[in-house]
C-alpha cells in the first residue's frame, strides 16, 4: 500500500507518544518515550563542578572582594588572585617545588626558566643546572662568595636584587606604592603612632620588586636591632607593577611579615610581602607557616642585632620588600624608580 504525502509528513514531524505516566517519580528507569527525564549523575556532577570552579576562582562580578571610598576592585585577574582556589594552592606550591626532578629533565626544565626570566647562572655558586635536584634548590640558588660587595660607607644599602618601584617620604601617614595610588600606613604595618617620629626627622619608604629571575634571598639593609615580628595573613596576589595599578592596596591585602626595630636615626621596619605561589617565607632559617594563621600575630625577638648584608630570609618565588624608616629630613636617595638594584648597593648619598 502506497503512503500518501500526508502520511509521510506525519511520520516526519510527529512521533507517537505513550500516555504520560508517573514512572519518573519511581526508582524505575524511564523508557525512551517518556517526555521528562531526570538528569544523569554525570550531568549533575558536571554542573556542581562548574559552579564550584566559578566560586573558587571568584569569577562572578557580584563576588568582588574589596571596596573602599577611592577604589572598586572589579578586575577579573584580581578576583581570581583573591579566590579561594589560589589562596589554597599558593602555600602548597612548595610541595611541587620540592619534588625531585629527573637528571635527564633538569636542563630542559631549568633551562626554560633561565631563558624565560633571564637568570644569570654565571653568578650562581653552582652554575650547572644538573646539580639542582629540585626546583626549590634551583630557585633559591646561592651566589658566588663576594659577588655582591656590601657598601659599608652608606647608611642604607639595598636589601635585595630587584627593581625600584617607589621611594620617598611618607606624607600624612600615607604610603604611595605607585604614583597617585596610596594607602594608610596603619593598614600595612598595623597600629603605628606617627607622632613618635622625632621633630627633625621624617618617615621614608622604599619598595623593591623581585622578579622571578632575580636572586631571592633578602639581607639586612643597615645596622639595626629587631624587636618584633608581626605576621599578617592574607592573599597571594601577584606583585607585578602592572597589578599594583589595578589594585593599589595589594600590599595591605597580601600575606606579609613585618620586622620592626630601630637604627641610628630611630624607627626602622623591613617587610617581605608574599605573592602568588609564594606561601612560604623563610625568616632567620625558620620557614613560616603563614597559611595556619587566621589573624595578625606578633612575636617578640628581644633586640636581635643585624649588620648590613647579613642574610635575613628568602622567598620561594617573585615578591617584594618594603622598607619604612625614620631618618633626617635632609637625606638624599641616589636611586630612581625603575632602576635595577643588587643587594648591598648604596641607596643614600
Amino acid at each position: 500500500m502506497k503512503k500518501t504525502t500526508t502520511t509521510i509528513l506525519s511520520n516526519l514531524f510527529y512521533r507517537q507518544q505513550s500516555p504520560i505516566s508517573l514512572r519518573f517519580l519511581t526508582t524505575k528507569i524511564p523508557n525512551k518515550n517518556s517526555l521528562i527525564k531526570l538528569p544523569t549523575i554525570k550531568k549533575v556532577s558536571g554542573a556542581v563542578g562548574a559552579l564550584t570552579l566559578l566560586y573558587s576562582l571568584n569569577i562572578l562580578p557580584e563576588w568582588r572582594q574589596f571596596r573602599d571610598p577611592k577604589h572598586y576592585y572589579s578586575n577579573l585577574s584580581i578576583r581570581i588572585q583573591c579566590s579561594p582556589l589560589v589562596s589554597f594552592l599558593s602555600p602548597k606550591a612548595g610541595i611541587l617545588c620540592n619534588l625531585k626532578v629527573s637528571t635527564f629533565l633538569r636542563e630542559y626544565i631549568y633551562g626554560l626558566y633561565v631563558w624565560l626570566y633571564n637568570c644569570n647562572m654565571e653568578e650562581a655558586k653552582e652554575p650547572s643546572l644538573l646539580n639542582y635536584s629540585t626546583f626549590s634548590e634551583f630557585f633559591n640558588r646561592e651566589l658566588k662568595e663576594g659577588i655582591r660587595p656590601i657598601n659599608l660607607y652608606s647608611d642604607l644599602v639595598s636589601p635585595a636584587d630587584g627593581t625600584v618601584l617607589h621611594f620617598g617620604k611618607v606624607i600624612d601617614g600615607r604610603i604611595e606604592c605607585v604614583k597617585g595610588q596610596d594607602y594608610e600606613i596603619n593598614e600595612f604595618l598595623g597600629p603605628f603612632n606617627i607622632n613618635k617620629i622625632k621633630e627633625n626627622n621624617s618617615l621614608y619608604q622604599l619598595i623593591i620588586y623581585l622578579a622571578p629571575g632575580d636572586y631571592h634571598a633578602f639581607h639586612s639593609p643597615t645596622k639595626w636591632k629587631i624587636f618584633e615580628k608581626t605576621h599578617f595573613p592574607g592573599f597571594y596576589q601577584s606583585v607585578r607593577p602592572t597589578n599594583l595599578l589595578k589594585n593599589p592596596k595589594l600590599f595591605c591585602q597580601n600575606e606579609r611579615i613585618v620586622l620592626t626595630g630601630e637604627w641610628k636615626f630611630g624607627y626602622f621596619s623591613m617587610t617581605p610581602v608574599a605573592a602568588m605561589f609564594v606561601g612560604n617565607i623563610v625568616i632567620f632559617d625558620e620557614q613560616e607557616k603563614n597559611r595556619k594563621l587566621k589573624e595578625n600575630t606578633k612575636f617578640a625577638i628581644k633586640g636581635l642585632s643585624v649588620n648590613p648584608g647579613e642574610k635575613i630570609g628568602e622567598f620561594r618565588m617573585g615578591s617584594a620588600i618594603v622598607l619604612i624608616f625614620e631618618a633626617p629630613k635632609n637625606i638624599n636617595f641616589c636611586i630612581e624608580a625603575g632602576q635595577k638594584l643588587k643587594y648591598g648597593q648604596k641607596l643614600l648619598i
